[in-house]
């Protein structure tokens, strides 16, 4: 089905040399975060896909502030203050005041608990994507997208 789409893509943009990369990677970024919300839900996990990535976040780093969270996670500096209000609300964070604009967070106990979860799902997830490639291609792709992200 995919090859298709390409191929309509190919033919109606001749332009274009390489096949549809950039729709790749957001179509491969779709699938990857249904099946993360997938494991996560049938770990008994009732977090969503930016409340996860910010508890990794806060995994690696308890008691950072929130633009710090952003920049780890590549999501802007809103939707962070929103998901720290939500994990607030469901008890996994509390937060700290350090200027009028800037909030510093940390785990709570609850968080600290679900951990092993969270790394459980994080390590299936890892396995998933090392199981569809070997590791020298898998090093070549993440080389790419670094060199990607880089320039942004």
């Amino acid at each position: 089905m995919m090859n298709r789409y390409i191929d309509r893509m190919m033919k109606e943009t001749p332009h274009i040399e390489s096949p549809a990369v950039g729709c790749l990677i957001g179509k491969a970024y779709q699938i990857l975060l249904s099946q993360l919300a997938d494991a996560l839900k049938k770990e008994g996990l009732e977090i969503t896909t930016t409340e996860y990535l910010v508890l990794r976040a806060l995994y690696c780093s308890d008691g950072i502030q929130q633009c710090e969270i952003a920049a780890m996670t590549g999501k802007d500096k809103a939707s962070i203050c929103r998901c720290v209000a939500g994990l607030e609300k469901k008890g996994l964070v509390r937060t700290e005041s350090v200027s009028y604009k800037c909030l510093r967070v940390y785990l709570s106990d609850m968080a600290k608990k679900i951990e092993p979860k969270i790394m459980k799902v994080a390590n299936m997830r890892h396995q998933a994507l090392e199981d569809l490639t070997t590791p020298e291609d898998m090093e070549i792709f993440v080389s790419i997208l670094e060199k990607v992200v880089s320039t942004a």
